[in-house]
């Protein structure tokens, strides 16, 4: 490490091994690069003046997946630069609190091994369709009126996480509240259907270090020190985990930034970091305080309107010229209309692409992605920004779900379904499709609608059972093959943008149709049709689901909340109204009009105030890393929205603020450059699977998020996975399992919730044999496992990493190690893959232990056949490169299609792809 690159307070905390430590870090501080350099230090030995930790002693939360890939691969970086190679990485946990739970529960309670977790909006779909059963229509708000299904589900399931994931204070004042008493009855349901949502999985977790003896004598051995990043944004729940794993004699280092808590509606509490030194001993506080991100005029703008905080722990962001200010490079205007802002926007947008940007040592010129728009609400104020930059002919996406109707092609989808419901007929239908202008021919076009129509009148007359073949997905996919929809063929270089979305309409089917899946094709559809009609718009939290590798070259649309964590060269924030940001507080019902305020300790902040939008007004501004763009526009009709918002007028004061439009015409331009939209790469073995087979297939279905239909055996594959998981798991803790233990085995573990009840009779049937049978043969050798369930990752370098989970490891008498992949028809795949598939596991095991392995073996469960290779080095060389190469292509965006009349015929794709050979 060369400490001429840090800064004192930099040092102080990376030199910090012993003890709790309370690291406030300003905006763009190069905090991810000082928990990297700490991460080292505690893995260094003590007689160099580190921790002497091991990898498996070290737990850092972060609060996104992302930002633990970042993390990841910075820790991955510096340890192999400073300590070379480092055994059993993989054992370090480096995640969201919610993913460490979730591991927790699924390893440590066999029961739990099967549950499938809901997200949001498949939270609120199983709470409709199960009204009574969740409590929903039993519960009354405070004035007993009846809850009503759909209109007060997301307020009941407010609720319900906040009795599960707050504190209440006054439990007296709960007894006969009708949500508290219902939520009893939630918790029995989700228990009944193998579910857990996001609230569950911390509640059990907590209970089960709490309680759970065993467990906790395990972490007290492993766990010594625990990192929590963003930890101005914990709530009561998640402040548990960390506090339970505090008193196992874990050292706790809490990083984070007060001026940043923009949480607080979903219940975090900034009172955490404000009062860290006071609930936990022998803390030491470092200040970061110097931004490496933004220009001068940035930070200053910045750092004086977050000044204003009345509670705020003392510090002082302060600028390093990390981008070169310019005057003009700031500017705060205001227009007539909305509309007359949105142009601007739009014609700014187009003036800065090619803008030469100072990027380390180089300059290039900026690019459609390193713009963002951000907005207080999408849904609320994006329309006339969209229109503008329509017209305007600038590439934009909307990040998540937000909006997604506003774009023609996802409308054209929703009345698709309208059609398939019986609501509208072809000639309605028809114009959509034309509108959204996707290169589809007349023809094509025609025959999609015929062959959907088709569809309609054949579901009419469908029996019982006939689930698959009226499945939502299949039928939009159907639709989408039927009209020769290709990514090449949308006009004006949009198709990325188009299917960008058509995969986000994909993920929306996905969620309602695995919650609906047993409806009657008839009645699915219907209650499709209504979700997209009344719910969809409002059923996905703003900024939620965003894409886990890559996008298009193209503006960003998103939320200030969305933006948290990330920069940009330039960025607009417009819609400075007074009453939309700061926000006004919305009228209507509430979660608190169903349980009351006064039982929980400061359920205020759910609501908000205005130093809460002032930290969210602070991060916004904080994106940008030179030029940012100001702006508000009065609202014809609307009074309460005429008037500049009092933070656009705070920020006017400083000298960096220019109030006229600025030419950029003069400025120096570059050949626009995309900046690599993916700085870290890690890859599962299934997301490598598809990309081996077909890089084109890997991108529909990993990047844009196509989802292939659902299968009613569904889950038997993983089912037969987690019973020999469990057999194995106490094999290793000594106990002697039996053949017939089987039948208790696959009912404690099977999990085919699309099966009709006489193929799940027939599953079960399978299972049972195929583990009584696993046992008979294996019985012997359960002696000499070494690992189960036991998880991998590769750091290959240039931020590439692949993660896995390998089945068994199996030690013979001569101390010989075979890698052991379990395999059932259900999860058939080519045996070469499969073979790609252990070489990785292989060098999986020796990153973890420092050991090569001598065998990989494919046990094939359907007939209890075992396929074992030698490791074969060569092979590990040419999989290593491989994979870089996945990771090369993924950053570049070359995801081409491999033409091959066997995979072709495989994939749930083919008919998206022009290339595709099929039969």
């Amino acid at each position: 490490m060369d400490k001429s690159n840090f800064t004192p307070a930099q040092l102080e905390a990376i030199n910090h091994v012993t003890g709790n430590l309370q690291l406030i870090a300003c905006a763009g501080s190069g905090k991810t690069e000082v928990v990297a350099q700490r991460v080292v230090n505690l893995l260094r030995p003590k007689i160099s003046g580190g921790a002497g930790c091991f990898p498996e002693n070290i737990v850092a939360f972060t609060f996104t997946d992302k930002a633990a890939a970042e993390l990841k691969e910075r820790i991955h970086t510096r340890c192999r630069e400073a300590l070379g190679d480092v055994t059993g990485l993989a054992d370090m946990y480096v995640g969201t609190i919610h993913g460490f739970c979730l591991e927790l529960l699924k390893s440590e309670v066999p029961e739990y091994m099967k549950y499938e977790v809901l997200n949001e909006v498949q939270q609120s779909l199983f709470v409709d369709r199960h009204s009574r059963a969740s409590g929903l229509t039993q519960s009354t708000t405070l004035t007993g009126i009846a809850l009503k299904r759909y209109t007060d589900t997301r307020h009941y399931v407010s609720s319900l996480s906040i009795l599960r994931e707050d504190k209440a204070i006054d439990q007296p004042k709960l007894l006969g509240n009708t949500v508290a008493t219902g939520l009893q009855t939630y918790e029995h349901l989700l228990h009944d259907k193998g579910y857990l949502d996001y609230s569950s999985i911390l509640r059990e977790a907590v209970n089960e270090l709490h309680s759970n003896g065993a467990l906790r004598k395990r972490l007290e051995e492993r766990i010594r020190h625990v990192i929590v990043d963003e930890y101005q944004d914990v709530n009561p729940i998640q402040e548990a985990v960390v506090s339970e794993l505090h008193t196992l004699g874990a050292d706790i280092c809490v990083v984070g930034d007060d001026d940043q808590t923009i949480y607080q509606w979903r219940g975090s509490d900034v009172r955490n970091i404000l009062s860290f030194d006071q609930r936990y001993k022998d803390v030491t506080p470092v200040k970061l305080e110097e931004n490496f991100r933004s220009s001068d005029g940035v930070v200053a703008v910045a750092r004086d309107f977050i000044q204003q905080l009345v509670r705020r722990l003392p510090k002082q962001m302060k600028p390093t010229a990390a981008q070169d200010y310019e005057a003009g490079d700031i500017v705060a205007l205001g227009f007539d209309s909305p509309e007359d802002e949105a142009q601007y926007i739009a014609q700014t947008c187009k003036t800065l692409h090619g803008l030469a940007i100072r990027e380390g040592k180089e300059t290039r010129g900026i690019s459609w992605s390193d713009m963002a728009i951000l907005l207080r609400s999408v849904r609320r104020d994006g329309g006339a920004i969209m229109a503008a930059l329509n017209e305007a002919g600038v590439p934009y996406v909307i990040t998540g779900m937000d909006n997604l109707f506003a774009k023609p092609e996802a409308e054209a989808a929703r009345q698709l379904f309208y059609f398939l419901a019986g609501e509208i007929n072809e000639n309605a239908l028809r114009p959509y499709w034309q509108a959204a202008d996707l290169g589809i021919t007349k023809q094509a076009l025609e025959q999609a609608i015929q062959s959907a129509a088709q569809a309609r009148q054949d579901m009419q007359n469908a029996q019982v059972g006939q689930f698959k073949v009226y499945n939502l997905q299949r039928q939009y996919m159907a639709f989408l093959e039927n009209a020769s929809i290709r990514e090449e063929n949308v006009p004006d270089g949009r198709g990325e943008v188009v299917f960008y979305n058509l995969g986000k309409f994909s993920q929306a089917i996905s969620d309602f149709e695995s919650i609906h899946f047993h409806s009657s094709p008839v009645e699915k559809y219907q209650s499709f049709a209504g979700f997209l009609r009344y719910h969809a718009e409002n059923a996905y939290p703003e900024g939620w689901q965003d894409n886990a590798f890559v996008g298009p070259d193209a503006v960003r649309i998103m939320t200030v909340h969305q933006a948290k964590g990330l920069q940009w060269p330039a960025v607009f924030i417009p819609q400075l109204v007074r009453n939309r940001f700061p926000a006004k507080g919305g009228g209507g019902r509430t979660a608190w009009h169903l349980l009351p305020a006064d039982a929980f300790d400061n359920a205020a902040r759910y609501k908000g105030g205005v130093e809460d939008e002032r930290r969210l007004f602070y991060v916004a501004l904080t994106r940008a890393q030179k030029l940012l763009h100001l702006s508000w526009a009065p609202h014809a009709g609307n009074t309460h929205a005429q008037q500049p918002s009092d933070f656009f007028t705070e920020v006017l004061a400083s000298k960096y603020v220019k109030r006229r439009r600025q030419d950029y015409a003069n400025r120096e331009h570059l050949p626009a450059e995309p900046k690599a939209s993916v700085a870290n790469v890690t890859l599962s073995f299934s997301d490598l699977k598809y990309f081996f087979a077909c890089p084109y297939q890997f991108k529909l279905r990993i990047l844009y998020g196509f989802n292939a239909p659902l299968d009613e055996a569904l889950g038997f594959g993983k089912s037969l996975h987690d019973a020999l998981a469990e057999v194995h798991a106490r094999a290793l803790q000594g106990e002697q399992i039996k053949p017939d233990e089987a039948a208790a085995l696959i009912a404690r573990h099977l999990r085919a919730p699309y099966a009709y009840p006489t193929l799940r009779e027939q599953l079960e049937g399978a299972a049972e044999r195929i583990v009584e049978g696993y046992i008979k043969k294996n019985a012997a050798e359960f002696k000499n496992l070494e690992f189960s369930e036991k998880a991998i990752e590769i750091a290959l370098g240039d931020g590439v990493s692949v993660a896995g989970r390998i089945d068994l490891v199996r030690r013979i008498d001569n101390g010989e190690v075979t890698i052991v992949d379990l395999k059932s028809n259900d999860r058939a795949q080519a045996e070469a893959v499969t073979e790609t598939q252990l070489h990785i596991y292989a060098l999986g095991y020796q990153e973890l232990t420092g050991r090569p392995a001598d065998y990989v073996e494919i046990y094939e469960l359907d007939e209890q056949k075992q396929k074992r290779r030698s490791v074969d080095d060569d092979f590990i060389a040419d999989v290593k490169r491989d994979v870089q190469a996945a990771a090369t292509a993924l950053r570049s965006n070359a995801l081409p299609p491999i033409a091959h009349k066997k995979t072709c015929g495989q994939c749930d794709y083919c008919n998206l792809c022009s290339a595709a050979v099929v039969k």
